[in-house]
């Protein structure tokens, strides 16, 4: 049996829903199910990244008897409590493994009950049964952005200017709330996009609200931040015509790189002063922190991350600190065409190793064969890796490590100034690294 403390199961479609769902502020979930399962999960959420959506996640109440009998009488009468205790814009129901396992029809649910209440409701019936988290999210992501989402051109124009008679209006698509860092990661976002004049006008779906999805189509442009969210900005594109730019800007290159495009996108032109400014702030480079006589070219790094925090991470290294990472840990396949390129994807040689959902024993064998100086994982990566002296937090899941402070980004430029302000004080709390 694998151990908990040295393994960390994929979580299913079932918590993706549930996640992608969380930060929606005026939906509640109704979990068709225990109310076991539903206390667990509320405790999750604290596990996860210390975010607890209070208020936000229901148990219809299931016992054996409803089980043996395929009985709905319970969620039917949740559902109308909710509408009439809470009124929120949308209920959502979810179903537990028990519920797909019985054949449960949410949908025939919501047919009858939705004439009677004012919630807009919506169904996911996977129970966990259809693959890993990613499923779940893409699930929700592509149900929000097909049926939720509303043509801007039919709204009534109004003095209020409302958004999309501005240019310069972003969606950024991909972050949930079991999203790494993300409240710093989209402080960031949005200080850069500022700089240049933009407004994000939602951010899908860790920080929104219905009437916000409703109105994505009125944004100029939307920056999907994960390759989860590309489904969603795909059916945005061909519903409304709204073009959408995929990647995250790691270090100093990259960061540059990703104004300038979106910029070129919006028709924007950047003002090189505000860059050259930033550049001075928090562009120094890592040579300028280390010692002369401290050599850092032969460091080992590992990265255990989901492909686009390690992809940016594995770039940022080998540009700004000259480290080539030995090892690229993915906790699942990336998603899209061709997105296994070690070259195009990764910059990476044939001597670096590349793994794609190994078991415990495959990660661990890796990491002590390679015996690296530098590893960024979560917490069961670095459990595993206690020998390496410097270890970094960089993934969920992080149950040892809060991150609900906004002044420590890892993307953009002042997540390059901090994540190099960072590796260098920890190089020198382990001096010995320079001598191995």
């Amino acid at each position: 049996m694998d151990l908990k403390h040295n393994g960390f199961p994929v979580p299913s479609d079932y918590f993706g829903v549930l996640w992608a769902l969380s930060g929606i502020k005026d939906l509640l979930i109704l979990e068709h199910g225990s109310t076991g399962t539903c206390n667990y999960n509320a405790f999750n959420y604290m596990i996860m990244n210390r975010q607890s959506p209070k208020g936000k996640l229901f148990s219809s109440g299931m016992d054996e008897d409803d089980v043996v009998m395929g009985r709905d009488k319970k969620i039917k009468e949740a559902i109308v409590e909710l509408d009439r205790k809470y009124h929120p814009e949308m209920i959502a129901l979810v179903a537990t493994g028990v519920t797909s396992v019985i054949g449960l029809d949410l949908q025939g649910i919501i047919e009858e009950i939705q004439p009677t209440i004012n919630a807009r409701m919506l169904s996911f019936p996977s129970g966990g049964f259809a693959g890993d988290y990613t499923i779940g999210i893409r699930e929700v992501f592509g149900t929000l952005a097909r049926d939720i989402a509303e043509d801007c051109t039919k709204k009534v124009r109004s003095n209020d200017a409302p958004s999309w008679t501005k240019p310069s209006t972003v969606n950024i698509i991909g972050p949930t709330i079991d999203s790494f860092n993300i409240i710093s990661d989209l402080a960031e976002l949005e200080r850069m996009l500022g700089l240049m004049g933009i407004r994000v006008n939602t951010v899908f779906t860790c920080n929104t609200d219905v009437d916000a999805i409703k109105n994505m189509a009125c944004a100029s442009l939307n920056l999907v931040t994960r390759d989860i969210g590309l489904e969603a900005a795909a059916i945005l594109k061909e519903r409304f015509g709204t073009p959408y730019y995929y990647g995250l800007p790691f270090g100093v290159k990259g960061s540059i790189d990703w104004m300038k495009d979106i910029a070129s996108i919006l028709g924007i032109s950047l003002d090189k002063g505000m860059v050259r400014a930033e550049l001075e702030k928090y562009g120094f480079s890592i040579l300028e922190l280390v010692n002369f006589l401290q050599n850092i070219d032969h460091l080992r790094a590992a990265i255990s991350c989901p492909f686009d925090y390690s992809s940016g991470l594995a770039a940022m290294m080998r540009d700004e600190w000259g480290i080539n990472p030995s090892l690229i840990v993915l906790p699942a396949s990336p998603i899209g065409p061709q997105r296994l390129n070690r070259e195009a994807n990764f910059g990476l040689g044939k001597d670096v190793r590349l793994l794609i959902e190994p078991d415990s024993w495959t990660l661990q064998d890796a990491i002590s064969s390679m015996n690296p100086h530098i590893v960024f994982g979560n917490s069961y990566d670095l459990q595993i890796s206690r020998n390496v002296p410097i270890r970094i937090h960089a993934a969920f899941p992080a149950f040892d490590h809060i991150y609900r402070y906004d002044g420590t980004p890892f993307v953009g430029l002042r997540g390059h100034a901090y994540l190099t302000q960072t590796i260098v004080n920890l190089l020198n709390q382990n001096p010995e690294v320079f001598r191995n």
